[in-house]
């Protein structure tokens, strides 16, 4: 499931039609985004944006692009709505530098704007940027898909899948960290020779509804460990 944010700007007008008359000027803007897209550092992935309006106006170019976001964040190029145009999508490229030294869950903010008619609206986009994923030099991990949107309260599955190398078949443990303990995966073992199992991640009710970085670790018995970053976006959405 991909969460989408929808925000709209009601200027000039009035917001509850029955206030309303049909000679009153009226311009509605509305962007139409994911919450919340988990990126490595040095990686880009093509994001659906939809940039559309209502007006009984002279409509007038609306270019929307991204503000608040951290240094080697990007967004590019930017979504533009013709002048006189209802709606457009597009599919700009979020990137992440290499060298970034932004780390989690950014706030970022899709901003559009017509400067002509001074009007001016915004959508929240989460950007979390995660750690590189860490192998031993004999086994490691890697889970699928990377990010999962979920209300608080809801259960979900993702695929674990460990990678053996030179030779090794002993068994690992699969735990969870978290910067939250409403987030929860009870540890589990695979056997020797195990490469794969879906496991079953839960949240509790009470876990406050932002996009939130976790780290999935593959443990050997003599306690070497292999990591890999993934996302749950907990969503009102």
């Amino acid at each position: 499931m991909m969460s989408t944010l929808r925000r709209c700007l009601f200027l000039l007008g009035c917001v509850l039609a029955a206030a309303c008359t049909t000679d009153a000027p009226y311009y509605q803007v509305a962007v139409t985004a994911p919450e919340a897209i988990s990126l490595l550092p040095g990686e880009s992935t093509p994001v659906e944006i939809t940039l559309s309006r209502e007006s009984n106006q002279t409509a007038g170019e609306i270019r929307l692009g991204l503000r608040n976001a951290p240094e080697g964040v990007t967004l590019s190029p930017d979504v533009v709505l013709p002048a006189g145009e209802a709606t457009v999508t597009a599919t700009p490229t979020l990137s992440v530098a290499p060298g970034t030294t932004a780390a989690g869950t950014q706030l970022t903010l899709l901003y559009a704007e017509d400067p002509g008619e001074e009007i001016a609206t915004g959508a929240r986009f989460y950007v979390v940027i995660l750690p590189p994923p860490a192998a031993q030099p004999d086994f490691s991990i890697t889970v699928e898909p990377r990010q999962v949107d979920l209300f608080p309260g809801q259960n979900t599955q993702v695929l674990i899948t460990v990678t053996r190398a030179e030779g090794f078949t002993g068994p690992l443990t699969i735990t969870l960290e978290s910067p939250t303990r409403r987030i929860i995966l009870d540890p589990v073992v695979f056997g020797p020779g195990e490469s794969s199992r879906i496991v079953y991640p839960r949240t509790e009710s009470g876990a406050t509804r932002v996009p939130v970085p976790v780290t999935f670790v593959a443990t050997s018995e003599d306690n070497r460990s292999a990591t890999t970053g993934f996302t749950f976006n907990l969503t009102s959405r």
